[in-house]
């Protein structure tokens, strides 16, 4: 077993040590009533030989042992219900850490994670978190506390047989190490199949229309049910090798278990031992090598587990990049005046931003153009702090951006981007996802300033209506609108639109012109623009090339320095005649 699993797991489950201390506790006392009966036998079987017995002796054994076994059912029902309240306690305990480990993860994590390999790791690990837990309640410390009181019980029995039988468990445990530590690379192999499966079958879905309007269907299930025989496979090849092993195992377990009785029957007639602790050595015999076997299948069942177990780990160990300053302040409002000095930032050790500097006044509306990758979007998620910069600063209201409370600080932001994220919910609760305390005026409101009210009124439900996956009820300018409603409803004072309007039919390009240009005056707004003719009543146009700014000016003027801005909008114009 891999070092340091057990510290691994105590961190995944804090709670669990105190858990362990008490089952340990109750096991001792449960395993020690279930051998009163058996000793009880042993008893009544030396009397019966010896001729000793009466009827009352009889009523009075059968009696504890009936009381033995109602007091074991009471134990085990109590001990049973509370061990599963923990177990449920803390499956939710860390199904909640994980969810709020994901959401403070900095958005470069999510940028290059899969999303439905990422669920499958989760939930396979919870999911064997939670077998492991009931498996190690209900198998091994039961069965290890049993083994400790056989050995006990057999030394002060016949010391002898109690050698014969300690003699095979260090045989057992290394055959049962040898064989896992053997197919521990199927076990990462197929670990890792099974996530590659759930990932392609989420990729799937998850863009169904695209598979379904290029035709793609067998492809993708090509490609599935690749996955899924690599995953066979190794399964299959993993669960061959450690059987071959475990065959040494059983034939182990039989040879002691006839070595014990052998032997114990020799004394019996040698007259060393007597008929009924021939019983009770066999019994506890019995049980000893039977508990052997399941603590062996435990440890191959840990081995097993330890995959997903130590995946989840790794997830909820991610740094958090992004992060609170010591001294942050708190604020509720801003003026909104934007500044960027010197600001450099590299992605995976290319540079995307270089040297940009620019000032936005309060209020001002600011459009950034330029071809694609040329750093627009770049700038708005570091503004955003999505990511920090490597160098410079980024000051709001003169201060660096660092310096205020995150949560605080993106409350006072709204983004409309090209692709928009919607959620299977109602319309409602889409628009009040920026404020769930939002009342239905507002939110009917801010849809109304959105120009989405009409389109909503339309639906059989209105605001209750469901949208479906992604939106996938909504047209690409309805669910641009319901974007624009709840970044509205949000009331920032800065409002960022990134291509807001891109790939969007006129109809609703000019609806949604209108939500954005009738918030100019009010609040500073940065528009990132695909379609140059929607911001010619922008105050300051800057124009973006290779992560620098290389023109900047108002629509006319930049027409007039006939650079790189003017080239866009002719070939643009030439584009749109085109069409």
């Amino acid at each position: 077993m891999e070092r340091g699993f057990i510290k691994k797991v105590l961190e995944l489950v804090p709670d669990a040590k105190k858990g362990v201390g008490k089952s340990v506790f109750f096991a001792f006392i449960y395993e020690f009533l279930r051998f009163v009966p058996i000793i009880i036998v042993k008893i009544i079987v030396d009397e019966i030989v010896s001729g000793q017995n009466s009827l009352t002796k009889l009523a009075w054994f059968l009696g504890g042992v009936l009381a033995s076994y109602l007091i074991l059912t009471v134990i085990d029902y109590f001990v049973k219900k509370v061990q599963f309240k923990w177990l449920i306690e803390w499956q939710t305990q860390l199904m909640r850490r994980t969810k709020k480990k994901l959401l403070q993860l900095h958005f470069g994590f999510h940028e290059t994670i899969n999303t439905s390999e990422l669920l499958s790791k989760i939930t396979k690990g919870v999911h064997k978190l939670s077998e492991l837990t009931w498996f190690m309640f209900n198998e091994f410390i039961p069965t290890l506390v049993q083994l400790i009181v056989t050995v006990i019980i057999l030394f002060y029995e016949k010391w002898l047989l109690a050698l014969v039988f300690t003699a095979f468990l260090p045989i057992l445990l290394f055959v049962i190490i040898t064989a896992s530590k053997k197919v521990q690379v199927y076990r990462k192999s197929y670990h890792q199949n099974f996530d590659e499966a759930i990932g392609e079958l989420g990729e799937s879905l998850m863009n169904i229309s695209t598979v379904k309007d290029y035709v793609q269907e067998k492809e993708q299930f090509r490609k599935y049910d690749s996955l899924l025989a690599k995953y066979e496979k190794n399964a299959q090849q993993r669960w061959d090798y450690e059987e071959s092993f475990l065959i040494w195992r059983d034939l182990l377990i039989s040879l002691g278990r006839a070595l014990t009785l052998g032997l114990a029957a020799w004394m019996v007639l040698e007259g060393v031992l007597s008929a009924g602790s021939l019983v009770l050595v066999y019994t506890l015999t019995e049980r000893a090598f039977l508990s052997s076997y399941r603590i062996g299948r435990l440890y191959s069942y840990l081995e097993d587990a330890m995959e997903s177990l130590n995946r989840l780990y790794d997830l909820l160990k991610e740094k958090v990049m992004i992060n609170d300053m010591t001294k942050a302040q708190g604020i509720k409002s801003l003026q909104g005046e934007v500044e960027f000095r010197e600001v450099n930032f590299s992605y995976n050790k290319v540079k995307v931003i270089d040297k940009v500097n620019f000032k936005i006044a309060p209020r001002q509306v600011v459009a950034l153009v330029g071809r694609s990758g040329s750093g627009k979007s770049t700038l708005v998620k570091l503004m955003l702090r999505n990511y920090d910069i490597n160098s410079g600063e980024i000051l709001v209201d003169g201060k660096n951006i660092q310096n205020y409370k995150i949560a605080d600080y993106k409350r006072r932001l709204a983004v409309v981007s090209q692709n928009v994220e919607i959620f299977n919910r109602t319309v409602f609760e889409n628009i009040s996802f920026a404020n769930p305390q939002a009342s239905r005026e507002e939110v009917v409101k801010a849809a109304k300033k959105a120009h989405a009210h009409e389109f909503i009124q339309e639906f059989s439900d209105g605001y209750n209506s469901l949208v479906g996956e992604k939106g996938i009820r909504l047209s690409g300018g309805q669910k641009q609108r319901v974007s624009i409603a709840r970044a509205l409803l949000k009331r920032p004072d800065v409002y960022i639109f990134d291509e807001a309007t891109s790939s969007l039919d006129s109809e609703s390009e000019e609806l949604i012109q209108k939500s954005i240009f009738s918030i100019a005056g009010k609040k500073t707004t940065i528009i990132i623009a695909h379609r140059l003719s929607t911001i010619k009543h922008a105050d300051l146009i800057m124009v973006l090339d290779k992560g620098k700014i290389i023109e900047r000016g108002t629509y006319e003027a930049l027409l007039k320095k006939n650079g790189l801005f003017a080239k866009m909008v002719k070939l643009q114009s030439v584009n749109e005649l085109r069409e």
